[in-house]
């Protein structure tokens, strides 16, 4: 445990010290996360302002989450900085359990900032089940990085990372309402297949929190993070990459 925690704070050092991660991942996640609610709560009652930011953080956090797992670890491995860190008598799962970790305390504390100004400024009003919404914040964050991570085996290069991530934030966009309505336009079978994705589970997650819902309806989030966390272990586990091929 000590050396995983280890590994987070060098990871967080690293990350809040890399101006491209807090220029993209933070700056344009608040931005957003803050500024896009606070405009369409000026345009009248008509507008579904909380769906709105709903959608948005479950965007945001597959942004913060997988998209920069993906990038990181990407530039890590061919950094050989992960190398290093093996040949140094670390075990496997306290490098890479460190790096999601912190990964997932960012995105967390992404979300609870871009949350915590709209509920200051009225723009939307608090979850009735606060502790559950920052619970699946928290898990929603982590499973999106596992999945990250298990990603960048499929990432040649680091420089191509965050292009070859793009689409998994803009999948968020559209299932989880982030692009407003935009589900409700397509065919019932696609709308069935954005349901399966994670992120679109967090979204229905934080909106039976917010509503304050009855238990068993977190069952199905609970259960699709869970299915796509034992995805992500597999396929970390199978075809996870500690150095470049160049190396």
């Amino acid at each position: 445990m000590r050396e995983l925690v280890a590994v987070a704070r060098f990871g967080g050092r690293i990350y809040w010290r890399d101006r491209v991660a807090v220029s993209t991942s933070v700056a344009l996640s608040l931005g957003l996360g803050i500024g896009l609610p606070v405009l369409f709560s000026k345009l009248g009652e008509d507008v579904p302002v909380l769906a709105t930011h709903l959608g948005l953080l479950g965007m945001l956090v597959t942004l913060t989450a997988l998209n920069q797992a993906a990038v990181s670890l990407s530039a890590r491995r061919d950094q050989l900085i992960l190398k290093r860190m093996r040949a140094t008598g670390l075990r496997d799962r306290d490098i890479l359990g460190g790096e999601l970790v912190n990964i997932t305390l960012q995105s967390t504390l992404v979300a609870v900032a871009i949350s915590v100004v709209l509920y200051a400024t009225g723009t939307v009003p608090p979850p009735a089940q606060p502790v559950v919404f920052l619970v699946f914040v928290v898990a929603g964050a982590g499973v999106l990085a596992l999945l990250g991570a298990a990603f960048t085996a499929a990432i040649s290069r680091a420089e191509i990372a965050s292009v070859m991530a793009m689409p998994f934030f803009l999948l968020a966009g559209v299932g989880g309402g982030g692009f407003g309505p935009m589900l409700k336009l397509l065919p019932e079978w696609v709308q069935s297949a954005f349901g399966l994705l994670p992120s679109t589970a967090l979204v229905r997650a934080l909106t039976i929190a917010h509503e304050g819902g009855a238990w068993s309806g977190y069952l199905m989030p609970a259960l699709n993070l869970a299915i796509w966390a034992v995805i992500g272990l597999a396929a970390i586990k199978l075809w996870f990459r500690w150095e470049s091929r160049k190396s």
